[in-house]
């Protein structure tokens, strides 16, 4: 027979103590693998939490006696005074709103005083005649015009400066064969000579012929000795072709005081020209604007004088007929 032994207690089981789940570090290819951390014996799992479900949507109506602007909406109502109306004809109360104005069939004008509602400023502003807008039409035109003048001649003006500067209008005198032209206190001369060689120069084409050009400025004055720069000379014929020329020496002093009044100082130019041309050529001189002083000046009193000193265009031309 067996023995009829008592039941062994029912331990009860451990409280679990909530913990925090360790991660296993990562293992590094081709590495050792790093070190375990011993696993705690005593530790348990805590006990689920379990979470009771909220209404979210739609709201859960409110108790009574809460206060407004308590609600749990995304956007709630915030309250405020109504908004104005709007005046439109025929509104009861307003002087001159329309017909049907009083509690009748007269109008808001025959109404007597005492039956009219008093406007709000609301109201009475709305109802204002509004003021016919002004006409400035032209005045808007006009402005546009000038605006669009103004940004379009400014560059103009500039690029017509900038032009004239390197190219300026000149102002041709025209002087015979023969005569004497005076400019800026200076007369000037020409003689002109035909050769087929020159002393050390190349040999030419045979429809080609050299031009000997003689120019001799006199200075009437101590202002003409001033103009003492030297001139640009061109040869040219009647129909706009012009040719090279070269100054090949000149008896001017090179130092002012050496410089005399009514003493003719030559330029000796020469160009070569075709031969068919050659007795039709003119010859251009443009006198220099430049002034030199007579005596040796200093730095400050060259920098005094170039700042005050208006600058004169080099537009005068001298035309020697052949």
């Amino acid at each position: 027979m067996p023995e009829n032994r008592p039941p062994a207690p029912v331990r009860p089981a451990p409280a679990r103590t909530p913990g925090r789940r360790r991660e296993a570090p990562r293992r590094r290819s081709g590495g050792t693998p790093p070190p375990q951390a011993p696993v705690d014996a005593n530790w348990t799992p805590g006990p689920r939490r379990i979470f009771s479900d909220e209404q979210v949507w739609p709201p859960v109506p409110k108790p009574a006696g809460e206060p407004p602007g308590a609600s749990t909406q995304p956007f709630p109502a915030v309250p405020g005074p109504p908004l104005p109306r709007p005046v439109t004809p025929g509104t009861p109360g307003i002087l001159g709103a329309g017909s049907g104005a009083a509690a009748g069939t007269g109008t808001a004008a025959e109404a007597a005083p005492g039956d009219r509602a008093p406007a709000t400023p609301e109201e009475a502003a709305a109802s204002a005649p509004v003021p016919p807008p002004r006409r400035r039409t032209a005045l808007r035109v006009g402005g546009a015009v000038l605006a669009v003048a103004v940004a379009m001649g400014i560059p103009t003006w500039h690029g017509y400066v900038f032009y004239r500067s390197g190219n300026p209008a000149y102002q041709v005198h025209t002087v015979a064969a023969g005569g004497t032209g005076t400019l800026m206190n200076v007369a000037w001369k020409v003689g002109v000579e035909q050769t087929d060689s020159l002393p050390g120069a190349r040999p030419i084409k045979a429809d080609q012929r050299w031009l000997k050009i003689k120019v001799t400025r006199t200075s009437l004055n101590t202002e003409g000795v001033i103009r003492r720069g030297d001139p640009e000379i061109k040869v040219k014929h009647p129909d706009g072709r012009a040719w090279q020329t070269e100054v090949v020496d000149k008896s001017l002093p090179v130092e002012v005081k050496d410089h005399k009044v009514g003493v003719g100082y030559d330029y000796n130019v020469v160009s070569l020209v075709p031969e068919q041309v050659a007795s039709e050529v003119e010859v251009e001189v443009l006198p220099s604007t430049i002034r030199v002083p007579l005596e040796e000046e200093s730095v400050e009193d060259l920098f005094k004088r170039a700042g005050t000193e208006k600058t004169e265009p080099q537009d005068q031309v001298l035309l020697f007929r052949r």
